[in-house]
């Protein structure tokens, strides 16, 4: 438009820091950070912002303002991927890493809880990050907690399939033309946000290994895996009604997203696998 910044309009820029699914915390208690590409626009943002109520928190730059929110995200999925990759090891080891995590969190210092999944999803956590690792090139730099909490996030939905492949054979059949019904799709508990969500790529792998897939997810009532590398073809789901007989007549049934309201005593009751 030929209008310049500083000069004909304001620039500033403040993070997004929503939690979906979270009752606790909303926009009004969250502490807001603003920067502007001048002090002007940081002013003026931060002025906007505070009429609506929230705590604001000002930083010299837009700069730096983004970089806050990557550090955000970047903090969540490296400590996800350690508890990930440790939780794999104690597996391995014979050991349960819930009630280790769950000792741990005793420490009232020094310590935050973070806890295994089948991967991240989300439009922040798995992708911020990789946007500074990106950035990061263009300095002659390497973000390598980055890049090695991005591999250990993204192996997980393929040990997931490993550990149905291999509790399938532990009942003498293989995963070929088994019926595997997974349950809860959003990408985490009790929210209807499938965005990226690691079971895409769950119900994909065991597709593609000629597993027959249902999913049940009372929040996510359709849900489309396919149309990339893993599978060529698009694929649209629905979710079915959990039931007895649901239940009872999958070979596996894979808990992916645990939702609270999937009473879980019951399906390991009626579940074969």
């Amino acid at each position: 438009s030929g209008l310049r910044v500083g000069k004909d309009f304001d620039l500033a820029f403040s993070p997004e820091r929503i939690d979906p699914g979270n009752t606790r915390f909303d926009a009004l208690n969250t502490p807001k950070v603003v920067g502007g590409v001048t002090e002007a626009a940081t002013q003026r943002a931060a002025a906007l912002l505070r009429s609506i109520g929230a705590h604001v928190e000002v930083v010299s730059s837009a700069r730096a303002a983004e970089m806050t929110k990557l550090l955000e995200n970047t903090f969540r999925s490296v400590n996800i991927a350690l508890v990930n990759e440790l939780a794999l090891l104690c597996e391995r080891m014979g050991l349960d890493i819930w009630e280790i995590i769950r000792a741990a969190a005793t420490k009232p210092f020094g310590f935050m809880p973070f806890y295994p999944g089948p991967g991240v999803g989300g439009h922040c956590i798995p992708i911020d990050p990789l946007y500074l690792s990106w950035k990061a090139r263009q300095y002659d730099f390497r973000t390598n907690f980055i890049d090695l909490a991005a591999q250990v996030n993204e192996m997980m939905p393929y040990h997931v399939v490993d550990l149905v492949i291999k509790g399938l054979s532990q009942q003498g059949r293989g995963l070929k033309d088994a019926l595997v019904l997974v349950l809860g799709v959003a990408f985490k508990r009790d929210i209807d946000d499938a965005r990226d969500s690691p079971a895409q790529r769950v119900i994909e792998l065991l597709l593609q290994r000629g597993a027959r897939v249902q999913y049940h997810d009372p929040y996510v009532p359709h849900f489309t895996v396919g149309a990339n590398v893993f599978q060529l073809e698009k694929t649209d789901l629905c979710s079915v009604p959990l039931t007895d007989a649901a239940l009872q007549a999958a070979d596996c049934v894979v808990i992916v997203t645990d939702h609270r309201n999937v009473d879980y005593a019951w399906v390991v009751q009626w579940a074969t696998l």
